[in-house]
């Protein structure tokens, strides 16, 4: 509703001025009246520039803030990539020391039997083998 009066009160001031502006080419003196709605002109106009000027601010604001906010976006994007190239990484070493230290508990493993084995064997040519 708002709308629709600011428009219908910006057409009556135009066409008003453009009546006013008449006069002054005829070099007729202006009223009082008429004065006032030309300095309602002047303060409407540039009401309407200082609107512009504040939307554009806000509009290049809006534009800034967007585009920091896409920057840290994509340098957070960068980083997780990166992280998790450095996990895939480190996944792929603990998968390596997982199957070494593997193949190590298996050789002392071995070597323990061995040991065992070799005491026993030790153990029964130093005493003479099982008794029952």
């Amino acid at each position: 509703m708002s709308i629709v009066a600011e428009a219908m009160l910006s057409r009556v001031l135009d066409e008003a001025v453009n009546r006013i502006a008449k006069k002054v080419a005829q070099g007729k003196k202006l009223s009082e009246q008429e004065i006032v709605i030309l300095y309602l002109d002047i303060i409407m106009r540039s009401n309407e520039k200082r609107f512009e000027a504040i939307d554009k601010r806000f509009n290049d604001l809006k534009e800034y803030v967007d585009k920091r906010i896409n920057d840290l976006k994509d340098y957070v994007d960068k980083r997780f990539e990166a992280v998790d190239k450095r996990l895939d990484s480190l996944e792929k070493r603990i998968d390596s020391l997982e199957r070494r230290v593997e193949l190590v508990y298996n050789e002392v493993s071995s070597i323990k039997t061995d040991i065992i084995k070799m005491m026993k064997e030790y153990m029964e040519r130093l005493y003479g083998g099982k008794k029952d």
